[in-house]
């Protein structure tokens, strides 16, 4: 499949504000996902259904990301974006896509790192303002330098990588032996086991553990959808947070 600039530019575009503070912050809860961006992608691309698969398998490799101070495990945004695109120009099969995407997120952190690495010099400048009570011009550091550079580290690479990825990917899988190729296939069959136990230490642990069996027993033995049993957790958590909120309302009175 042929991109063209501006498909690869829409991806770059919707890239960017997965981690820009825009939209009251509804791009990192809602378009920094794996499974939005490749839907998001096969909308631009033309082929919605399959980049929502796509993105749902690498969202599972995700599913315990967390990013703790300046760290992260790798980028899910940009390997949602960037490997869904490349997935479907170069038509990969899901397991594929999910290989190859886990070493785009991994290099992507290196952009993560020197964002924040120069954002710290504009904490230092802020200061300075601070100093000389220029208060306007502190809020000016805070907004505009920042999201100059966040565009530059994120809209530049994701489109560049889309437009000009899918022939380096094409020409790596015309000289890959069939072997090979399976061994991609298993590769990404296992990640998801990978995404789901880091998903279950985060939620380990005796008060949490029995919901998880019960999402499990009705998934399995009582056959019902994921949807119900999505509904029915969520009416759970409400209730013992509304349990809760009363309960220390009353010791607090």
């Amino acid at each position: 499949m042929e991109l063209t600039l501006l498909q690869a530019a829409l991806i770059g575009l919707f890239y960017y504000l997965s981690w820009s503070p825009w939209l009251s912050y509804a791009g990192f809860f809602t378009f920094n996902r794996p499974l939005l961006a490749g839907f998001i992608t096969g909308i631009i691309l033309g082929h919605p259904m399959e980049g929502a698969l796509i993105g749902a398998g690498i969202n599972v490799i995700y599913l315990g990301f967390i990013s703790a101070g300046g760290a992260q495990m790798g980028d899910p945004s940009f390997a949602g974006y960037v490997g869904t695109a490349l997935a479907i120009a170069s038509n990969l099969d899901v397991g594929t896509a999910m290989a190859i995407s886990v070493p785009l997120g991994t290099i992507a952190t290196v952009l993560w790192i020197a964002k924040m690495t120069v954002n710290s010099f504009f904490v230092h400048w802020a200061d300075r303002e601070v100093e000389k009570g220029n208060l306007n011009m502190v809020a000016f550091i805070n907004v505009v330098p920042p999201q100059v550079l966040l565009f530059v580290m994120s809209f530049i690479p994701a489109t560049l990588v889309v437009y000009y990825g899918p022939t380096a990917v094409n020409g790596m899988l015309n000289i890959l032996t069939p072997n090979i190729l399976h061994v991609f296939n298993v590769i990404g069959a296992m990640l998801p086991a990978l995404g789901i136990a880091m998903n279950l230490k985060l939620i380990g642990n005796s008060f949490t553990m029995p919901f998880f069996i019960l999402g499990i027993l009705c998934s399995v033995y009582f056959q019902m959808d994921i949807i119900i049993i999505s509904i029915v957790g969520a009416v759970i958590a409400l209730t013992i947070s509304a349990i809760n909120y009363r309960s220390d309302k009353g010791g607090n009175a």
